[in-house]
């Protein structure tokens, strides 16, 4: 599946919560690149990567549920169990949660990277 098309299958309410929480985590990113001398700064800059982090990943968890929970509705409404039904029902269900585990991912590097070196006496 190319990627274009993985994407727009997803739910596109969740995309576009990841797109502002990604955003978030990018725009402190830069910022504590460009304030790499201040340790608070860096840590101020951490918990809010983190903290869109977090988010991301709990999105994830809630699409993910949503997604099975609307993909077993329609195998109930169709009165009996096709495989083809439950796997495709499955599969696009599995998109967001993908795609938000990817980004939380992200996130937790953006976190760990250009952090101050601390020294040990």
């Amino acid at each position: 599946m190319p990627f274009l098309e993985f994407i727009t299958s997803g739910d596109l309410k969740f995309i576009l919560v990841f797109l502002v929480f990604i955003s978030i985590a990018s725009f402190h990113f830069i910022k504590k690149i460009q304030s790499q001398s201040d340790p608070a700064s860096l840590e101020r800059h951490n918990l809010k990567i983190n903290s869109a982090a977090f988010w991301i990943l709990i999105s994830s968890v809630l699409s993910l549920l949503l997604g099975l929970m609307h993909s077993f509705y329609f195998i109930g409404k169709a009165g009996g169990i096709a495989p083809s039904l439950i796997f495709q029902g499955v599969s696009t269900a599995l998109i967001t949660p993908v795609l938000g585990i990817s980004l939380f991912i992200l996130c937790k590097i953006f976190s760990g990277l250009f952090n101050a070196k601390t020294t040990v006496a």
